[in-house]
């Protein structure tokens, strides 16, 4: 194509030189760009601000493949780091949730001035030239195939200017050598190590490699599975624990002779045991340290809770001698669950929840605690980290674009890539002692809504994933979040129960959380735009558009009055607030922080919300909202709250008598005050008891028609060969 047929654009300093195929930074700099992000850029700049529909952005993109909405995630991250958008930034790329993006910036267009071949000229804005007609060849970029159509021109300047040039060059070239143009993993190698029938997940291998343990029935975090163990290659599986509490973080000792893994006990601590692999009972290890992974003989890097739930990283012998800080996060709701040591002990991996609960991208932290470091890996969720044996890759699993995959990214600040697709989920990451694989959890999980009553159990979805059901006091419909399609993005559902007859409530948005109001007419949600959370309110009869009422909020719920209450997300410290529906009036409703909000009594009088512990790790409180002193109602990690009518009051008792594992429902009557439950005896005192966990399930207004998720999941252990 003739250089003249297309104009560059200037934005904010950057200028983006579409025949060069370069953007070029406000100091004169080229930006390195993957071609697709490039491509990206200039599809929005082109149509700068106009809105520009994901389908038709990723089909502009990659005209001759189909790919995942995660790929194109990761180009506006990109993008954003790029052009050095900070989190919640707008400057540039503005994201319409649940439609697609719009860049925002000013763009002026340049057009470009015919170019005589052989004619002397300089590279756009950054004034280094190169001579030569050589030059005039294009540079393959080994990105997906495509071209980096980047010529340098015959010049007239003084030599010494081709030193930073070739430095340029070297530069730029060494970028671009990094991002190999196949694919470093194939789905044709992949070698399943356990062949289960039901979930096999968080594998870790020991360090001769002869044995992988992993928790079975389970999730990888906060487990109701248990530990097993298999003889690698073909040798049976040992069921090596019986556990009553969650576990999670199994991981062999340096001799390879036991496995360590944490262990809930809600009502104290998080502690770590050990396991022989020959069979046997556990033993504590190490009180108040869990997601523990050994760094010497006798040397442990873990975490540790500090106050309340605050969860830091340590390091220290294993009998806690030896005791450093590495790493506390700044919100006192801050977890960092995870922690991995480099090869060389000079930076350690950090897997972390933020201020919301929610699991936050991974940090890359120095190893002698002098700084909170800085984020890593693809802009999602990060559940698990790893490194290669020589500490130049970092590897992660993470939830980005709806799917949860297997991510790298060269240390310290390569660009993250991605290295499986497809439908399938990857939950974990390790890597196998000679670094030539990867060990992951491979597979998928259901999550069907079901309805409980007189005629006994049936289920109302067959497809997609279903979370959060809410029924309605008459039992006639229910309503909920579903993840279903290419999208797989959370959208709030309604079903009429009789009919079947399903309907979608909020076109355009992707629903964190929500509630419905007493009288059904409305529903409030929150939502995440731009990295930040945000509480909306919308009618339900669509006569009206949604309005935000909140930035920096979640967890919204309705009175019986129609009023709205809702978690503050502060820089260190979460607050209750209640809030009008025309967001007038925002008001704090409890001078004490709170870690989490449950909900709010019918008569917006009472609200469940847990704070922190002395002497222990937190509880759940029933906080008057009229003043008094709150009433500590459970201690540990129980979820609870009233029926619609507030009448009953519902709360996790567990799935068996002493058992730390959630599974079992007790509904409690609450009195005519709403607050007159006997929560010392909970499953003597029980109306009704539920065998399904209370976070999973929603009561009408009487206890004996629900409805309820049921999970099925199918996962195994996988080796995935990386080149």
């Amino acid at each position: 194509m003739d250089e003249t047929s297309t104009p560059d654009y200037e934005f904010e300093g950057f200028r983006l030189d579409t025949a060069q195929h370069v953007l070029v930074s406000p100091a004169g700099e080229p930006v390195p760009l993957p071609s697709r992000a490039f491509d990206t850029l200039r599809h929005l700049v082109e149509r700068a601000g106009e809105l520009v529909e994901r389908p038709a952005l990723m089909k502009a993109v990659w005209p001759r493949a189909v790919v995942e909405e995660n790929n194109l995630s990761q180009c506006i991250l990109t993008l954003r780091r790029a052009l050095g958008e900070e989190a919640g930034e707008r400057r540039f790329i503005l994201t319409v949730p649940g439609r697609g993006f719009k860049f925002v910036a000013p763009v002026r267009v340049v057009p470009r001035m015919r170019l005589r071949p052989l004619e002397t000229h300089a590279v756009p804005r950054h004034g280094l030239d190169a001579p030569g007609p050589e030059a005039e060849r294009p540079a393959e970029a080994p990105d997906r195939g495509r071209r980096m159509d980047v010529r340098a021109r015959a010049h007239r300047r003084p030599a010494i200017l081709l030193v930073p040039l070739v430095v340029l060059a070297i530069a730029v070239t060494a970028w671009f050598a990094r991002r190999s143009p196949h694919s470093p993993t194939s789905p044709a190698e992949y070698e399943a190590l356990t062949q289960v029938n039901d979930s096999a997940t968080a594998p870790a291998i020991s360090p001769d490699g002869r044995f992988l343990a992993f928790i079975r029935g389970g999730e990888p975090f906060m487990s109701s599975g248990q530990i097993w163990l298999k003889s690698l290659p073909d040798g049976e599986l040992v069921q090596l624990t019986h556990s009553t509490v969650p576990i999670f973080a199994p991981t062999f000792t340096p001799d390879g002779a036991h496995v360590a893994f944490s262990a809930i006990d809600w009502s104290s601590t998080w502690d770590t045991w050990i396991v022989p692999i020959t069979g046997g009972e556990p033993t504590r290890l190490l009180p108040n340290a869990s997601g523990l992974t050994f760094i010497g003989p006798h040397e442990v890097l873990y975490s540790e809770f500090r106050s309340g739930i605050h969860l830091g990283i340590v390091v220290s012998r294993d009998d806690r001698s030896a005791h450093r800080s590495i790493y506390l996060p700044s919100h006192e709701r801050g977890m960092a669950h995870y922690s991995y040591l480099s090869p060389d002990r000079k930076s350690v991996l950090v897997v972390e929840m933020g201020r919301d609960g929610s699991w936050e991208r991974c940090r890359l932290v120095p190893f002698d605690g002098g700084s909170p470091g800085t984020a890593v890996g693809p802009d999602g969720a990060c559940l698990s980290a790893a490194w290669s044996p020589d500490g130049e890759w970092m590897y992660f699993a993470a939830w980005v674009g709806h799917h949860s995959h297997l991510w790298r990214q060269r240390f310290p600040d390569g660009v993250p890539e991605q290295l499986t697709f497809g439908p399938t989920n990857e939950q974990t990451v390790a890597v196998s002692p000679d670094g030539r694989s990867l060990l992951t959890g491979l597979g998928e999980s259901q999550h069907a809504l079901w309805l409980h009553d007189a005629n006994g159990d049936r289920a109302l979805t067959t497809e997609g994933r279903v979370a959060s059901p809410l029924l309605s006091a008459d039992a006639r419909r229910v309503y909920f979040l579903i993840a279903r399609g290419p999208a797989n993005s959370w959208q709030l559902s309604r079903l009429d129960i009789e009919s079947g007859r399903g309907e979608s409530l909020l076109s355009g948005f992707e629903v964190d959380g929500f509630d419905i109001s007493h009288d059904e007419r409305q529903v409030v949600f929150a939502t995440t735009r731009d990295g930040e959370s945000e509480v909306w309110i919308a009618p339900l009869d669509r006569h009206e558009a949604p309005a935000l009422l909140a930035r920096g909020g979640d967890h919204a719920v309705f009175d019986a009055a129609g009023r709205v209450y809702y978690r503050r997300l502060g820089k260190s410290v979460n607050y209750l607030h209640r809030i009008t529906t025309d967001g007038r009036s925002d008001q704090r409703l409890l001078d004490a922080p709170i870690l989490e909000f449950h909900g709010v009594s019918p008569n917006g009088r009472w609200a469940l919300v847990d704070r922190p512990i002395d002497g222990s790790l937190a509880g759940s409180y029933l906080a008057p909202l009229d003043g008094g002193p709150p009433r500590l109602l459970t201690r540990g990690y129980w979820p609870l709250g009233w029926s619609r009518d507030g009448s009953m009051f519902y709360l996790e008792v567990g799935e068996a008598e002493n058992s730390q594992r959630h599974g079992r429902t007790a509904v409690l009557p609450a009195g005519a005050d709403g607050v007159s439950f006997d929560i010392a005896h909970p499953v003597d005192a029980a109306a009704a008891l539920i065998s399904h966990g209370e976070d999973s399930l929603s009561i009408g207004a009487d206890p004996a028609t629900y409805v309820y998720v049921r999970s099925d999941a199918r996962r195994n252990i996988y080796r995935v060969p990386i080149h």
